[in-house]
């Protein structure tokens, strides 16, 4: 993939002539970035509290348990095309279970998973506070990330989106474009999705083989290289 070089059609406006529109944007993202970090407190603390639960083999602490069984599962796909006009198609897999009170529930499963996961199996549901962290069929194991780590995730991207703006203000802080505003702080962000993943996962399961696949860090960290030098190299003529 090849990555031109960028041409701004607006001119530059520098923000850092300007002390006031400089330390606006700089006051901003320290705003979002501390507000972020203090909301992430209470998920962070029932994150650790759910990995020691998952840690439990016996006892009363542990994760509780409740049968269930499949009720249906499907594959489809997802199509997405990047700047130069390549595509890449993801296949899914999407399995649906009962509980007892007859409620369903869908999730996207492994592959490996997936085939053992016939409709009208037998399931054994992991429980933590009424959430499902885990479904065993026929042998085979998924596990979920609680919804406390599922919200730490999300106040750690709004951080992350925080420090973006901390340090354009402070590094850089030029203007030029809607547009360009907007391909920079995607490409930002888009560098945030492999790191936040794992440290949520890491923190609510330890660094395994299961929660954090070698393949699976790899293809992240490739995509979130692209990310990175695609936001690079809109910040100066050549990079």
């Amino acid at each position: 993939m090849r990555f031109r070089r960028f041409s701004r059609s607006t001119p530059a406006v520098s923000l850092l002539g300007r002390s006031v529109g400089r330390w606006v944007v700089v006051a901003v993202g320290l705003g979002v970035l501390v507000f972020a970090l203090v909301s992430a407190v209470d998920p962070y603390q029932e994150t650790r509290d759910f990995r020691a639960t998952a840690k439990c083999e016996r006892g009363d602490d542990c994760l509780a348990e409740e049968p269930a069984s499949i009720a249906d599962r499907r594959t489809y796909t997802m199509t997405s095309t990047d700047s130069d006009g390549h595509t890449t198609t993801t296949t899914h897999h999407e399995v649906t279970w009962q509980r007892a009170d007859g409620s369903r529930q869908s999730r996207d499963v492994s592959a490996g998973f997936y085939k053992k996961a016939e409709e009208g199996a037998p399931a054994t549901l992991r429980l933590w506070r009424g959430d499902v962290v885990g479904v065993e069929v026929m042998g085979a194991e998924e596990t979920f990330l609680p919804k406390a780590a599922d919200s730490l995730g999300f106040w750690f991207h709004l951080a992350y989106f925080g420090l973006g703006v901390l340090l354009w203000g402070l590094l850089f802080g030029w203007w030029d474009g809607f547009f360009m505003l907007c391909f920079r702080t995607i490409a930002w962000m888009f560098t945030s999705i492999v790191p936040v993943r794992i440290a949520t996962d890491a923190l609510a399961y330890g660094l395994n083989s299961e929660s954090a696949p070698l393949g699976t860090i790899i293809f992240g960290v490739f995509f979130t290289g692209i990310a990175a030098v695609m936001l690079f190299s809109t910040l100066g003529n050549t990079w």
